[in-house]
């Protein structure tokens, strides 16, 4: 791109208001664009941006200095802002891409948004209902998503020249639904299983076993591609069934860990793919085949990708995430080329790293998307009548998030690491300002997940590993390496650690893989390895455990819990450590039970987001063999959903010692993603 016209860029990007008052960030932005032109690339690394620009001595340290990766953040953030106010219209993107320093220059070439050639319109969702996920039929004429509605995740159908939706009956905890290629039948995936069912009626037949569903595809050859687990690649299946083969293999020289969310091509034997990779920047979209392994990186990106054979204005294109904007490109198929210049179709659409951007495309060149951001939540403490006292941090993206006792310290699970494209573990300082900073291994190219803390705040446990292998890992907080407590297989979700310092309460699916059990691991004063036993072991999930506050040093007496035995998350108590009975304490519904600190109240989120709480009579509690609590009373709705299973024991909220204060990393006001616009050819 000619240089000089980037230059003006960029002088009109600086004299816009966004970066008014913002010298340090105008000074970042214009080092790393000067290099990037002057093709000095090599030269815009960490640790000379933060002794030239940000005024670093020599001996700067990045591990233990993250300045320059919180200035790479506010400067992504005001470069939105001013793309999406005052430079909406301008030519040239400048975008500074996640986990790089090394700016990218784009042309900007938005769809026709008049009447000219397209239509556009709005698609809700059913009465208090809210969309999750969605594919637009491939003749264009039908939208299938999944919803949320009274506690249930359900998958609908729509056509789109109607206001009517209709629910297909047997498809509870339905997820990335697709479809077959005549249009008639849709696919999709509950816990366990793969699933397919026909618009027209008639019951769920399934297709295969899966551990976590991550995107399918269905050819016309009947052969349905699809990823059945987080960690690992692609199989195919015959649609009516058998046993799935593999059809990927990971490419360990880019450090790819995950394949999912397939498309196959106009021949139905070739086929697109999201290739995930541990190494920052380098997940991309591939083509590959059924009918060999072998298979070729078309563009790096790190959302879902699909191809538009039809699209109003372009060239047959390859579709894309770049930067937060769905990107077209002009896409030869049979060659597995692309070509031209790239152009923006839509500035933003809600997606997550790893995941599925939230759009879809038909072969007939409909396009239905959902704009957003990703970084669309951000931590904020609320009062009891949840009016917002003050916000902490930036905006973000965090997995879940576990205050400390103490209530200084914030255990952030990220999935925006820089330094990786695995999700880890990082530590909010509350009382400084956006000061966080990662406290496990940078040089580990494996998953961390769910921290809690130690009652004294010293320390924190959280789990490495895969779905197939997970450990235990204790840190401390003032420095070293992180220490194996426990080593077995399965996943390891950890929930909370006892107020006496002696059980740590975690969620596991082992060992029949269909359902996340509660386990407890003993962590006896001096042990250097735990022992895990199951607490909860029925054939429905048992979740969210966390001990109630004992005087003293003394052991839990109770253990509050989510369960979906009747149906529906429901929150319960049962005593501790026996286990054998049982309290139910939610009554519409209830997920992530936090106890306040002495004990007397028990809060829970209801499935619709409401904050809920319970209060506890504590009155010979010592002597009592049943647990005393009055009626659940709401405090006020929150923002926060949780319905699909992957997001329940991702915990989003805490509350204060004294029960006043609430911390939630809620969306951001007017960041939540609603309608679906659909852009029909016209």
């Amino acid at each position: 791109m000619d240089a000089q016209r980037v230059r003006q860029q960029l002088d009109r990007i600086l004299a816009g208001t966004a970066f008014a008052e913002a010298r340090r960030a105008g000074r970042f932005l214009r080092h790393v664009v000067e290099r990037k032109l002057e093709g000095r690339d090599g030269e815009i690394k960490e640790s000379t941006i933060a002794i030239e620009v940000l005024g670093r001595n020599a001996s700067f340290d990045s591990k233990s200095d993250p300045i320059v990766r919180v200035e790479a953040g506010r400067l992504r953030d005001r470069l939105g802002a001013y793309y999406e106010a005052e430079g909406g219209a301008d030519p040239i993107l400048i975008s500074l891409p996640k986990g790089r320093y090394v700016p990218e220059f784009t042309e900007r070439r938005l769809v026709q948004s008049s009447g000219a050639g397209v239509l556009r319109l709005s698609v809700l969702p059913p009465e208090n209902a809210t969309f999750e996920s969605f594919a637009v039929s491939p003749d264009g004429r039908n939208l299938a998503f999944t919803a949320a509605l009274n506690g249930r995740i359900l998958l609908w159908v729509r056509a789109l020249d109607s206001l009517e939706a209709k629910l297909l009956a047997g498809t509870d905890n339905a997820a990335w639904p697709f479809w077959s290629p005549d249009s008639r039948s849709i696919g999709f995936f509950v816990p366990n299983k793969l699933k397919a069912v026909e618009i027209s009626g008639g019951p769920a037949r399934e297709i295969a076993d899966v551990v976590v569903g991550k995107g399918a595809a269905w050819s016309p050859d009947g052969v349905i591609l699809f990823c059945p687990r987080p960690i690992g690649v692609l199989y195919q299946v015959p649609d009516a069934g058998g046993s799935p083969v593999p059809v990927t293999s990971l490419d360990e020289s880019r450090a790819e860990i995950a394949h999912g969310f397939p498309q196959f091509l106009p021949d139905g034997r070739r086929f697109l793919y999201l290739a995930a990779c541990s190494r920052p920047g380098a997940s991309s979209i591939r083509a590959g085949s059924l009918d060999s392994g072998s298979s070729k990186v078309l563009v790096t990106a790190d959302a879902s990708a699909a191809y538009a054979p039809v699209l109003s204005g372009h060239r047959p294109s390859l579709l894309f995430m770049h930067d937060g904007a769905l990107i077209a490109q002009p896409f030869d198929w049979q060659n597995l080329e692309l070509s031209g210049e790239r152009a923006v179709i839509v500035p933003e659409i809600g997606y997550q790293r790893w995941n599925q951007a939230r759009f879809s495309v038909s072969s007939k060149g409909v396009l239905l998307y959902q704009a957003g951001c990703a970084e669309n939540l951000q931590l904020t403490w609320l009062d009891r009548q949840g009016k917002p006292i003050y916000a902490a941090g930036l905006r973000n993206d965090y997995l879940s998030i576990n205050l400390s006792p103490d209530e200084r310290y914030v255990a952030a699970n990220r999935h925006d690491d820089p330094d990786t494209a695995l999700p880890t573990i990082w530590i909010m300082d509350l009382l400084r300002e956006n000061a966080v900073f990662r406290i496990t291994d940078a040089d580990l190219a494996v998953p961390e997940l769910s921290a809690v803390w130690a009652p004294d705040c010293s320390e924190i446990l959280f789990s490495r590993g895969d779905d197939r292998r997970m450990g235990l890992f204790r840190r401390v907080l003032s420095g070293g390496a992180a220490k194996c407590v426990l080593d077995t297989e399965g996943p390891k979700f950890p929930t909370h650690w006892s107020s006496d310092g002696q059980f740590v309460a975690y969620a596991s699916q082992v060992p029949d893989y269909r359902y996340l059990h509660t386990w407890v691991a003993t962590l006896g004063k001096g042990q250097e390895e735990a022992n895990a036993h199951p607490f909860l072991k029925h054939s429905f999930e048992e979740i969210n455990a966390e001990f109630s506050p004992a005087p003293g040093g003394e052991a839990p007496r109770w253990v509050a819990y989510a369960s979906n035995e009747t149906g529906r998350f429901e929150t319960y108590v049962r005593d501790f450590p026996g286990g054998g009975h049982k309290w139910q304490v939610s009554s519409q519904g209830g997920v992530q039970p936090h106890w306040r600190r002495d004990g007397r109240e028990l809060v829970y989120l209801s499935l619709d987001g409401m904050l809920t709480s319970v209060a506890v009579d504590l009155a010979d509690h010592a002597l009592s063999t049943t647990f005393e609590f009055g009626p659940p009373q709401p405090l006020f709705a929150t923002g926060l959903r949780f319905l699909t299973l992957n997001r329940v024991w991702m915990n989003q909220y805490d509350l204060s010692r004294d029960g006043q204060r609430f911390l939630m990393n809620r969306p951001v006001e007017g960041a939540t993603q609603g309608a679906i616009t659909a852009v029909i050819p016209w």
